[in-house]
């Protein structure tokens, strides 16, 4: 004879319910621990303007333009100072050598920018095609605040307590060797 279990003690039809519940509060837990934990950036965005990619052009995509004056107005940063440049010509400070706005006590100054870039907008204003636009330009060694605060001294200026917009086109050209 041979031996036959008992179905009393066999349960081959029920399966254990998984227990959710310590998932649950993990996800609980860990969720808002995660999201605390999160750092959050704000990040300013500067708006500029790049130069154009450098590619031929078929001869009959090329289109005539006329001839517009051009100031291309460039601002030079270097470790001795501002260098202010045109089309025209490059703009020397009162010694006649050296960069337009020498450092001062070691430091840039970004408020005689300003002034001087105020200045040049006068006579300009209308006159040129690019009148609102400037090229920024500096050496490799030029920290990027620098090159930051130098777009911001070229798009606005206070004057008696008003703020003038400058140059409000500021593109960054490569660097100078």
């Amino acid at each position: 004879m041979a031996f036959k279990p008992s179905l009393r003690s066999s349960r081959a039809g029920e399966q254990p319910e998984m227990n959710m519940f310590p998932m649950m509060n993990l996800m609980v837990v860990l969720i808002p621990l995660l999201l605390s934990t999160a750092q959050i950036v704000k990040l300013g965005v500067i708006e500029l303007n790049l130069p154009p990619a450098v590619g031929g052009k078929s001869a009959s995509t090329a289109v005539p333009q006329e001839t517009e004056k051009k100031l291309d107005l460039a601002v030079t940063i270097t470790d001795k100072g501002f260098f202010l440049s045109s089309s025209a010509a490059v703009l020397s400070n009162d010694k006649g050598e050296g960069p337009s706005i020498p450092l001062k006590d070691g430091k840039y100054d970004f408020a005689k920018l300003s002034e001087t870039l105020y200045k040049i907008k006068q006579k300009v204003d209308g006159k040129f095609k690019d009148s609102n636009r400037i090229i920024v330009l500096a050496e490799p060694q030029i920290r990027y605040q620098t090159v930051v605060s130098t777009m911001d001294a070229a798009r606005s200026f206070r004057r008696d307590g008003k703020e003038v917009i400058l140059f409000p086109d500021v593109a960054v050209g490569a660097g100078v060797l």
